[in-house]
C-alpha cells in the first residue's frame, strides 16, 4: 500500500472552501479506481498549510488517474486557493497501526 500526500499552502482563509470542493469532486474522481481506499484531508492552522494523505494499492493507478482530464480540470478549480505549488510525494506504508 502507498500514501500519496499532497501538501500545499493555502492562501488565507480558503481551507473550508478546499475542504468543500473536496468533499463534492473527490468522490466522482475516485469512483472507478478499484485501487484507490481511502483520503484525508489535513489542515495546519499555524501554517495555512493543507495536507491530503491518500491510500492506494499502487502508485500507477494514482498515475493514470492524475492524468485524466478530470482531474486536471478539477486541481484548477483547486489551485485558485493555492499559495505555492503543490508538493506530491509517494510514500510506501511500512507500519499501518490504525484501525
Amino acid at each position: 500500500m502507498y500514501v500519496v500526500m499532497t501538501r500545499v499552502k493555502l492562501k488565507p482563509g480558503t481551507y473550508k472552501n478546499c475542504a468543500e470542493l473536496f468533499r463534492e469532486t473527490n468522490p466522482d474522481l475516485v469512483s472507478s479506481e478499484t485501487d484507490w481506499s481511502g483520503a484525508r484531508m489535513l489542515f495546519d492552522h499555524d501554517t495555512d498549510v493543507l495536507t491530503v494523505l491518500a491510500s492506494w494499492r499502487d502508485t500507477e493507478s494514482y498515475q493514470r488517474m492524475r492524468a485524466r482530464p478530470e482531474f486536471q480540470s478539477t486541481m484548477q478549480k483547486f489551485g485558485r486557493h493555492f499559495a505555492s505549488p503543490p508538493e506530491i510525494s509517494m510514500n510506501e506504508v511500512l507500519v499501518d497501526m490504525g484501525s
